[in-house]
């Protein structure tokens, strides 16, 4: 193949979001840097799917427009660092193919490398040995066939060999790789996309075995769409918790009762999703896995004919002022936020980061003028900047990598200041919290000289483990030991959604013994993942 259609380059993507989905779970399982969160894999996985569902609408043969679909699919869908990075990747590919009706390989080999510049030019300190890398040599692969004068699938073939070689070589760029015997998992993700696009050429068929493609269709404005077009009327999504939980298990579980099925989480909590007519039997369904929370049941027919009535009306005029998202995961993290100021809560947080869209509706959703964005978690900080460009709002990001960072920074907001003393303020007021968790690990890993077997409870300081052992409490201490310096004055422990009050509250008065020249608080977090998130200032 000598020119490469929109249409062929849909069937490439098909292949290539398939067989990330397939084996997202093994991504998952080797994601160790910057901590193994083992969440990697869903979320590049979440990203393609956005990127796909944007890219079946479109139907023209134009490469270029497809590949703008693309971009903006996997931008709005962008979840986590790994996704964010994809999304950037995408969006460089995408201008490099920008009034292209048919592309050579030269022309596809170049709009690799655009991307791999945008990737490059998003992420403020790149690390080599990662996704970039893996990135920057399937380019420079693809450039180097392509100008030898190879077709499609020669070039692509000779992308993923170079790509897998390099994969192999990232032990040694990142030490903590090579600690834990891994490769690097975007790096990973990203040569299964490029090799779903290598096995379409050569006619192999990928099985969907977990993503439903849509059908390719044109959008339709609102005014044509009848609501008995809708063939699952119930919107249903709850969250799952237990033990030993299998999302894709809920997942093939529930799939034949409808469509836009969504399973995703860990083995103690699981987000689920689904378009449905029976939202009953999707509960008795999920039940049998564990206890069910945050059960919302939505109309979707209803919803249809009020967005028709609310189509006629005026947008809500902007108001003067600042308003402050954050992001966070509990009830409790929820009502401490509002309870500081903040105007919208997105939840979401660690194994469940929000995407890009998740946060621009919640920017759109409050009237002001000017927003201040708390990601409040290392993760979220990428998908948070990319909205600046995507609304006509001024809106910052205050970096905070974690809870007691966003509630720092919330002590230092006063609302009638103005836009840059506020975000000034607040982003000094967060750098001068030190921050720890308490978590357990989701698979096998060697960090930091730590031998950490999967379900080990383990202790971490700003994103890096350094404790292991099969105590929470006496994670905790060890963890304070590390942390609690002569300048400390208040020690604050927010209890995880695990953790008895009376377990906590018992905690809070050994700590109080250890130190009893400090304040030592205790609030009632209820966040998911963690047993505690700890702060020191």
């Amino acid at each position: 193949m000598e020119q490469l259609l929109g249409s062929d380059f849909k069937l490439m993507i098909i292949a290539g979001a398939r067989l990330l989905e397939n084996n997202k779970e093994i991504i998952n399982a080797m994601n160790t840097f910057p901590v193994p969160d083992g969440d990697t894999g869903t979320n590049m996985s979440l990203t393609m799917r956005s990127a796909l569902a944007e890219v079946n609408k479109v139907n023209t043969e134009s490469i270029d427009s497809v590949a703008a679909a693309l971009a903006t699919g996997s931008l709005l869908g962008a979840r986590g660092n790994s996704g964010v990075i994809l999304s950037q990747i995408f969006r460089g590919f995408a201008k490099g193919l920008e009034g292209k009706e048919k592309a050579t390989p030269q022309e596809f080999a170049a709009a690799m490398q655009s991307g791999v510049q945008a990737a490059y030019k998003a992420v403020m300190k790149p690390v080599e040995g990662t996704m970039l890398t893996i990135a920057r040599e399937s380019a420079k692969a693809a450039l180097a066939s392509a100008n030898r004068g190879a077709g499609f699938t020669q070039m692509l073939q000779e992308t993923v060999e170079h790509a897998e070689k390099v994969l192999a070589k990232t032990p040694d760029m990142l030490p903590v790789l090579k600690e834990a015997g891994v490769v690097d998992a975007g790096g990973r993700g990203l040569i299964d996309i490029y090799t779903g696009f290598l096995l379409h050429l050569q006619g192999e068929e990928i099985p969907a075995e977990s993503i439903e493609v849509p059908e390719t269709r044109l959008e339709r404005p609102h005014d044509v769409f009848h609501t008995e077009e809708i063939e699952f009327g119930y919107c249903t999504e709850l969250i799952v918790r237990g033990e030993n939980l299998v999302p894709e298990k809920i997942r093939q579980e529930i799939s034949s009762l409808g469509d836009s099925v969504l399973s995703v989480g860990d083995s103690n909590t699981v987000k689920v999703h689904i378009h449905t007519n029976n939202p009953g039997l999707i509960l008795e369904k999920c039940i049998a896995y564990g206890s069910l929370h945050d059960i919302k049941i939505d109309n979707m027919r209803e919803q249809h004919t009020h967005l028709l009535i609310e189509d006629s009306k005026p947008e809500p005029q902007e108001v003067d002022g600042i308003a402050v998202v954050a992001v966070a995961s509990g009830d409790g993290l929820a009502e401490i936020f509002s309870s500081l100021g903040v105007d919208k809560i997105i939840h979401g947080g660690q194994s469940m980061n929000p995407s890009t869209e998740d946060i621009l509706q919640a920017v759109k959703d409050v009237p002001h003028k000017e927003v201040i964005i708390l990601p409040n978690n290392k993760n979220i900080i990428l998908s948070a900047k990319q909205v600046r460009d995507l609304i006509d709002k001024d809106v910052r990001v205050v970096e905070s990598r974690s809870i007691p960072q966003g509630i720092a920074a919330m002590l230092a907001y006063i609302q009638d200041e103005a836009l840059e003393q506020n975000v000034e303020n607040m982003d000094a007021a967060r750098q001068k919290v030190k921050s720890a968790a308490v978590t357990y690990a989701v698979c096998d890993s060697k960090v930091n000289g730590l031998e950490i077997k999967e379900n080990d409870i383990i202790g971490l300081i700003e994103d890096d483990i350094v404790a292991c052992g099969d105590n929470v409490a006496q994670i905790v201490k060890d963890l304070l030991t590390k942390i609690v310096d002569e300048d400390a004055e208040v020690i604050t422990l927010y209890a995880g959604e695990a953790v008895p009050m009376d377990e906590a509250e018992k905690l809070q008065n050994e700590i109080e013994s250890l130190y009893d020249e400090h304040d030592v608080e205790l609030y009632e977090g209820g966040q998911p993942h963690y047993y505690y998130i700890l702060s020191v200032e």
